[in-house]
């Protein structure tokens, strides 16, 4: 005799996770989502905080030391993030953008800081060092626009 089921179905073989004949179903467990038993894959959020570093230092490198500043960070949690993809976590490709915007935004703020510096020097030396504030605007306009 058959133990009752709820609605008076009768179960005549254990369930399986096999899909049914003829359907075709995804697999259970892909491999870009889960590993180990099916538990979710963990995150790596020192990936995810150097890639938005990295993207944030790009713009700010304009205005050289925060860029050059965010840059640095970016890099160092890429750094880390990457170490970390290797103990089997995610994200590997979050830490290695990071660390690419991270170098691209140091290098557009140092850029701006050297070029400053040098347009600061060469102000210089044409006013000398007791240079109003409306001659520095004026020469460095004309350093700017050529």
């Amino acid at each position: 005799m058959q133990p009752e089921f709820p609605y008076g179905v009768a179960m005549s073989t254990p369930p399986t996770n096999e899909p049914p004949s003829g359907f075709d179903y995804p697999p259970t467990n892909p491999a870009s989502q889960q590993h180990d038993h099916g538990r979710p894959s963990p995150r790596n959020g020192l990936a995810i905080t150097s890639l938005v570093l990295g993207i944030l230092a790009i713009p700010l490198g304009f205005f050289s030391i925060p860029g050059i500043a965010l840059g640095i960070l970016a890099v160092i949690f890429g750094g880390i993030g990457i170490a970390r993809a290797r103990d089997r976590v995610s994200n590997k490709g979050m830490a290695i953008a990071g660390l690419a915007t991270g170098i691209v935004g140091i290098g557009i703020g140092t850029f701006v800081f050297i070029a400053a510096l040098r347009i600061a020097s060469d102000c210089q030396d044409v006013y000398g060092p007791d240079m109003t504030d409306e001659q520095l605007s004026t020469c460095v306009e004309d350093s700017v626009t050529g």
